[in-house]
């Protein structure tokens, strides 16, 4: 039968029991926070007290309550549960000498801790002021389904905690044989806290897979957990590429301060040298700012292909340097930046953040209040290339250079975006004002399809001109939306002024087909009637809402097409997501002009049973004046959109989602006059715990004002397929119907598990025209849970 039970204050004349509860919460928490080895998992909660709530009470249960006051002891004997702030201490006995000053918990005692860790040890025994005590057989299993075990743990005049024959494991025991030993553990003969130090040491470290040690480190040291900054050499990482040979990366970490640190060091590859590497961080009260630079003096440039701008350097070298400030609650500044001797360093010795073709080099200042937003910046466009004169795409040309691909990149200098929405009603609508400006500069002109004759052809594109030119935007619209009798009837007035400055090179010639750099002017004002006929029924099982969509816009021609440089509304596609939109180039430098009208609907459906069906069709009509999308411009944006008749080609659209994983989608341009398809996509995709699968498939009728003379038919697909609880396999494919050439595809294995991944991975890409490789590769990837992930990706190609 029970004992009573009796509520007890945490106070200091209950020392006894709060010092059990002390050392065993220490020891619990130590072994549960989460760190990634059990060394690390004992960590900063043995270096004080264990955390006491001078308001929370004691509950104390026992079957009996002993006072031997021959020996001054106090036992809490049989079935003893002590709870107090959330955690909860059970034994078979507890023991209080007065004498001694000592506690003593033994027979299956356990802890469980407010997170839900469970902590199981033999005996616990203790000091009650905390700085002498012994735990027996500890076991811990915490919150996160880790486990640490000791066969003892041990605390020294409070500053020095020492666990014996430690064990750490992410890994579930096994259900039916839970004594063969995890999938992997790390073991260690001793592992020494040090309060005054704030080091944890390792004494005859290993690691293991299924209890057959295959890594020893004999004693090394760290950092405790609770400190997150400290000097010291991190983990070695190696390295492996044909050209640059096996690599070994040292880096040292000296803190400086708590909110700046320097690290330096740098990787030795056996064929090209010393990569020297440093690196400055620094956090200031309203944002963080780095500096790194990099450099090496190659060995063996002829390691290289020949045809390379990394056979042709020895000295090669970077400024690096990112930063992000937050002036204020709406303001925001940063930059971006990437400074090398040449224009593939980065990317050739993989520099962190680095390393990929293509970096943004940029500088910007950011502002969001309510509806309002400004933002400007310059922009470098950066194409980390390893040929002097490659050019895949535009031959023949007439200045060859250095890196001509990355001539033929248009940097923004400056780019400003500015956006304003009137907070109280004019007029009983909203007027908005936007603000564009931006200038461009390019070193080298970019053509595709260039002939190098003078007039320009037909199909000539104009990517670029070199030189410089910009271009200034103001543009205002009123809009107002009123509901009659049902229908939402909405009116605009906008519009929209446009100064443009020019300063190309080479004038009317092969590379520049203007004439002049004469300042240009442009204006569009524009009125937009638009009405909207919602009908919704509903049948007790689908909810239907039909809407048809007419609207007029009327506004004069477009003028200065094709006098200036298009440098954002190059890409056009004409769909039911643009139908209506009031102006459907993409950028500012291309206007809609002339009279048209939008007509179409959108009908959609909500089932009960979640699933969901949407349709959408319309048609664009050119009602007077200049079809703007009929007229070429540099790039010929707009021809062949199916927008330059007078009557366009009909678009539409359908969706559906089942609501149980299965999604199909389909949607299509169609000939205004034979309604022969001129462009089209179709998608699934399904997904269950099980797989998950998609396909697309792809149709693009030809566009000789674009260079293509032949249809284009492309399919794409994908499939991650659960092959058991932990094995799966995947793979993706890109296959060009045309050419007969699957430019893109890759394939692999993967397991995962609840401590443990490991997947590999096969990827080629060649191109889609010629069908030459690109690149081949296998990516590695290998993780231990709670510890970390380690990734390498090995080239298969003949050189980097």
């Amino acid at each position: 039968m029970r004992g009573p039970t009796f509520p007890i204050r945490a106070r200091a004349r209950n020392r006894a029991w709060l010092a059990i509860i002390g050392l065993t919460l220490s020891l619990a928490m130590a072994a549960t926070s989460g760190k990634p080895a059990f060394a690390q998992s004992a960590g900063a909660s043995m270096f004080g007290a264990a955390p006491s709530n001078p308001q929370a009470q004691m509950l104390l249960e026992a079957d009996q309550l002993v006072y031997d006051n021959d020996q001054n002891v106090v036992s809490a004997v049989g079935n003893v549960v002590i709870s107090y702030d959330n955690y909860t201490l059970t034994a078979k006995r507890v023991t209080y000498s007065r004498a001694s000053g000592r506690v003593i918990a033994n027979g299956d005692v356990e802890i469980i801790e407010p997170n839900g860790s469970h902590v199981f040890a033999e005996e616990i025994d203790v000091t009650d002021d905390f700085r002498d005590g012994f735990v027996s057989s500890l076991h811990v299993e915490t919150a996160e389904n880790t486990r640490f075990a000791a066969e003892s743990a041990e605390r020294r005049e409070g500053e020095i905690a020492i666990f014996n024959q430690g064990v750490y494991t992410a890994c579930e025991p096994c259900r039916e044989h839970p004594e063969k030993p995890p999938l992997w553990q790390i073991r260690a003969n001793r592992v020494i806290i040090n309060n005054h130090t704030r080091r944890i040491e390792y004494e005859g470290a290993s690691f293991e897979l299924w209890g057959h040690p295959i890594a020893y480190l004999p004693r090394f040291s760290h950092a405790d957990p609770s400190i997150k900054r400290q000097s010291g050499f991190l983990i070695p990482i190696p390295s492996f590429t044909e050209t640059l040979g096996f690599g070994i990366k040292g880096t040292y970490f000296w803190a400086l301060a708590p909110n700046y640190d320097l690290t330096f060091g740098g990787t030795y590859y056996t064929n090209q040298g010393f990569l020297g590497e440093a690196e400055w961080r620094h956090r200031t009260y309203n944002g963080t700012y780095n500096l790194k630079i990099a450099g090496i003096d190659q060995k063996n440039p002829n390691d290289f292909s020949a045809s390379t701008i990394d056979t042709r350097e020895t000295g090669r070298y970077a400024v690096m340097s990112t930063g992000k400030f937050q002036i204020n609650p709406r303001w925001q500044f940063g930059w971006n930046g990437l400074w090398q001797t040449d224009g593939d360093f980065a990317r050739t010795y993989g520099l962190r953040h680095y390393s990929g073709r293509d970096v943004t080099n940029e500088m910007y200042l950011t502002g969001l209040a309510g509806k309002n937003f400004f933002d400007f910046r310059a922009q470098q466009f950066l194409v980390q290339d390893d040929q002097y004169d490659q050019n895949q795409y535009y031959l023949n040309s007439p200045k060859p250079g250095i890196n001509k691909l990355q001539n033929q990149q248009g940097n923004a200098l400056p780019i400003l975006d500015y956006n304003r929405v009137s907070d109280y009603p004019v007029g009983g609508g909203e007027v908005s004002v936007d603000v564009n400006i931006r200038n461009t500069h390019r070193q080298d002109w970019q053509i595709a399809n260039y002939n190098g004759l003078t007039p320009r052809a037909v199909n000539e594109q104009f990517h670029g001109i070199e030189g410089d030119n910009g271009r200034a935007t103001l543009e205002a619209e009123w809009r107002r939306s009123e509901i009659f009798d049902g229908a939402v009837v909405t009116a605009s007035l906008s519009a929209q002024a446009d100064g443009i400055w020019l300063n190309t090179h080479s004038l009317n010639s092969a590379s520049n087909p203007l004439t002049s750099n004469n300042s240009l002017w442009r204006a569009m004002p524009a009125g937009m009637l638009e009405i909207r006929y919602p009908l919704i029924a509903k049948d007790g099982y689908t909810t239907h809402l039909f809407e048809p969509i007419a609207q007029v816009i009327v506004r004069p021609n477009e003028t200065q097409i094709g006098k200036f440089p298009n440098e954002d509304a190059q890409s056009f596609v004409f769909d039911t997501t643009n139908l209506f939109e009031r102006n459907k180039f993409s950028g500012y430098d291309r206007v809609e002009g002339g009279t048209r009208a939008n007509l179409g609907f959108r009908y959609s459906a909500s089932y009960l049973n979640g699933a969901t069906l949407d349709i959408a069709a319309g048609q664009s009509f050119q009602l007077h004046g200049q079809n703007s999308y009929a007229q070429a411009d540099l790039v010929n944006a707009g021809l062949e959109s199916g927008l330059e008749t007078s009557r366009s080609d009909y678009v539409a659209s359908a969706s559906i989602n089942s609501g149980h994983g299965l999604m199909a989608g389909v949607s299509g341009r169609f000939d205004e006059g034979n309604a022969q398809l001129r462009r089209g996509e179709a998608t699934l995709a399904y997904s269950v715990p099980a797989m998950a699968l998609a396909g697309s498939y792809v149709y693009i009728d030809q566009q000789p004002n674009y260079g293509y003379t032949d249809d284009r038919h492309e399919v794409n697909g994908s499939a991650s397929v659960k092959l058991t609880d932990n094995w799966r396999g995947f793979a993706s494919f890109s296959y060009d119907l045309e050419n007969n050439n699957l430019y893109q595809h890759n394939f692999g294995l993967a397991y995962d598990d609840s401590c443990f991944s490991l997947s590999i991975a096969y990827n080629q890409q060649e191109d889609r025209y010629t069908g030459d490789t690109i690149s081949t590769s296998l990516l590695f990837r290998f993780g231990l849970r709670t510890i970390g992930d380690y990734n390498y990706k090995y080239s298969l190609d003949d050189e980097q």
